[in-house]
């Protein structure tokens, strides 16, 4: 039930935004807007569930965090 009532929410935003972005012109801005929709969608519904997803920090998690813990050892702190 949750879940629906998240994803109507989702699409009610979508359909105001993308009326709100009339015009010819407006076709990328249209398609920046649905992508960036559809992944706060996708976070908010793994974040709900406890489920593991990407996210903006992961690269660093997964990259910078072990190199930085490595360099921190290898000048002896």
């Amino acid at each position: 039930m949750k879940f629906a009532v998240i994803l109507a929410l989702y699409a009610l935003a979508f359909y105001i935004g993308i009326k709100m972005l009339r015009g010819n012109k407006r076709k990328q801005h249209r398609l920046w807007y649905g992508l960036i929709l559809a992944w706060c969608a996708y976070v908010h519904l793994c974040g709900i569930t406890n489920t593991p997803h990407l996210s903006v920090s992961t690269l660093y998690r997964f990259l910078f965090e072990d190199a930085g813990r490595a360099i921190v050892q290898w000048l002896g702190g």
